[in-house]
């Protein structure tokens, strides 16, 4: 589960709309939306800023998934929580993407201007 999909849960679990949360932890509703379409990735402030108004979330689940949802098992007041499913799947590491190989640019000459205004060109064979 990625970080947007770990912030689409705490919404759920909130039982509010994104742009409920949007005004709960003071952002723009377009961060939010920009951000669960998969346009944008969750900045630094907007996590900081769930972690402030959330202070019983806990920051190592929300940042990596790691750990309980709520530290020390204190869940805030009106939170659902959803039933566990019977057999948890073990959990997958994401793989990572390979990278798409740009086309081979080639020098084809570099040109070295001197302070006394002349140049030099130096051509590729």
């Amino acid at each position: 589960m990625n970080e947007r999909e770990r912030i689409e849960k705490l919404i759920a679990m909130l039982n509010i709309s994104a742009r409920q949360f949007a005004d709960e932890i003071r952002v723009k509703p377009s961060t939010i939306s920009n951000m669960m379409v998969g346009r944008n990735n969750p900045s630094l402030d907007v996590m900081k800023r769930i972690l402030l108004r959330y202070p019983t979330l806990n920051s190592d689940w929300l940042l990596t998934g790691r750990g309980e949802i709520w530290r020390d098992g204190k869940v805030p007041e009106g939170v659902t929580i959803p039933a566990e499913p019977l057999e948890e799947e073990p959990a997958q590491e994401e793989e990572p993407q390979q990278a798409v190989a740009a086309p081979q640019k080639q020098i084809r000459s570099i040109v070295v201007y001197f302070t006394d205004g002349t140049y030099e060109e130096y051509k590729a064979c």
